[in-house]
């Protein structure tokens, strides 16, 4: 479990490095999501444990609902954040979560709904109107700006074709993110992590009973 936690957070960690050009808008699409009560992030990555399947419920300002294992396991490891304590089961009875990986979990969540996500957010350049699953969006890629992968490259060569890039979708009527995926530039339809995020009325996040008896 904590293996796939850490797997998780340094995903998020990844998608924070540096990217090219539309930060506004961005970053208004992130503090909308950030401003609303709750909202669900339904993502795939590829892990060294494998394709790993996760359903996040955030219910601001600090409770947070994971689902995760493996892509088609009957038993994921079902996890309830609050505040700064955490409780996992798998099949069975609730049990409280270690310092290390409940402070991987408090971070994960930091990065996703914290109120500096706009002073830590890179930038990304405008590609326009693009249709996805029929849906009319708008979207914003950005590149990798690791300082060894910059001097490794000469200015005036073009970009390479399996570059890792980072792609969010917009709703242009409601503002907020409705996808990202992150992968090689050539590959985005096979791409490393790639999330979609709804935003149902009814999430709820309480205590687990073991915790109160």
């Amino acid at each position: 479990m904590r293996r796939i936690v850490m797997a998780v957070a340094a995903c998020f960690a990844m998608s924070a490095a540096a990217y090219a050009d539309c930060k506004n808008d961005i970053a208004a699409a992130l503090a909308k999501q950030r401003n609303l009560s709750s909202f669900r992030m339904d993502s795939v990555m590829l892990t060294s444990e494998g394709r790993i399947h996760m359903v996040v419920d955030y219910l601001l300002p600090d409770r947070m609902r994971q689902i995760i294992g493996p892509v088609g396991d009957p038993k994921p490891v079902e996890t309830i954040l609050i505040g700064k304590k955490a409780w996992s089961r798998r099949d069975g009875d609730w049990q409280a979560m270690n310092p290390q990986t409940t402070g991987a979990l408090v971070d994960q969540m930091r990065q996703t709904v914290g109120d500096d996500e706009e002073r830590r957010l890179p930038s990304f350049e405008c590609l326009g109107k693009v249709t996805v699953d029929g849906r009319d969006l708008l979207a914003y890629q950005g590149e990798n700006d690791d300082p060894a992968a910059k001097k490794s490259q000469a200015k005036d060569k073009p970009k390479l074709p399996d570059r890792p890039v980072r792609v969010i979708y917009v709703d242009p009527i409601t503002g907020l993110p409705v996808r990202s995926v992150f992968g090689r530039a050539n590959r985005l339809d096979t791409p490393i992590f790639e999330a979609k995020y709804t935003y149902p009325v009814d999430i709820e996040i309480n205590l687990p009973q073991t915790s109160m008896e």
